[in-house]
């Protein structure tokens, strides 16, 4: 039975069908965060995105983070999650903190993993933005 072709191909027909839905739910997942990160965007605001590098059997943590030309968070939004379904939240841990007191604290949290590596990009673009601005 497991030898006739008509059941090879409705195993290869299924697994073909089960990867379509599972990348159309991943896009739609990451279409729905870029949507949320995009409503925490706002005038003199830059954003940034980090990801925790996660151990074995540990979820990975996406963290977007705004910061205003002050290099003080405003908002933040986290997506964590072992599946397509995970939705995207507010995030308001950081708000007030200066992108420096993330980068240089020594939590080791996951969350805390992702805010640093957000918050080194958005120094980095704050400070490109300020270099280009001073030298017009």
């Amino acid at each position: 039975m497991l030898g006739s072709p008509y059941t090879i191909g409705v195993i290869f027909f299924t697994l073909a069908v089960m990867w379509v839905v599972q990348m159309s739910l991943a896009k739609k997942q990451a279409t729905g965060f870029l949507n949320a990160i995009n409503s925490i965007k706002g005038p003199g605001l830059e954003v940034a995105i980090g990801v925790n590098e996660p151990k074995w059997g540990r979820k990975k943590i996406y963290l977007a983070i705004a910061a205003n030309q002050d290099a003080v968070v405003v908002d933040g939004l986290v997506l964590q999650g072992v599946s397509t379904f995970a939705k995207s939240k507010s995030e308001t841990t950081f708000n007030g903190l200066k992108l420096s007191e993330i980068v240089k604290a020594n939590n080791t949290e996951p969350i805390w993993q992702s805010a640093k590596m957000a918050g080194e990009t958005l120094m980095k673009k704050i400070q490109s933005e300020l270099n280009s601005s001073s030298t017009m």
